[in-house]
């Protein structure tokens, strides 16, 4: 089992990420909104605000998605499916992503 992050730095690509996931059978994301460390510091720290030009196109957030996926072959099909769609904008810096394996996974609450 594994726990695959992903951190979109354009949020255009959120839907289409969430739908593609559940067709491959990817269910039960979690997408909480995240705010890179240079961005911030860029924006809250004058002396910081030359290094704004680093920042990928000056959003202050974005989207971390994180999931937990059974099996190597579905995470491979998961980070397929992610590169692609970053790839298709045609644009760099659209997020990155890792993996990590997972060693402890359980649905919490009364069992149906």
């Amino acid at each position: 089992m594994y726990l695959l992050f992903a951190v979109i730095e354009n949020e255009d690509l959120l839907d289409d990420l969430i739908t593609g996931w559940m067709d491959l059978g990817i269910s039960g994301a979690t997408v909480i909104e995240t705010t890179g460390a240079l961005q911030l510091i860029t924006q809250h720290v004058p002396i910081f605000a030359g290094l704004r030009s680093l920042t990928s196109g000056g959003g202050r957030h974005n989207k971390t998605i994180f999931t937990a996926i059974q099996t190597e072959e579905l995470l491979n099909s998961a980070i397929a499916f992610l590169e692609e769609l970053c790839k298709e904008t045609g644009k760099p810096h659209q997020g990155v992503y890792f993996a990590v394996p997972l060693s402890h996974f359980s649905r919490l609450g009364a069992n149906d």
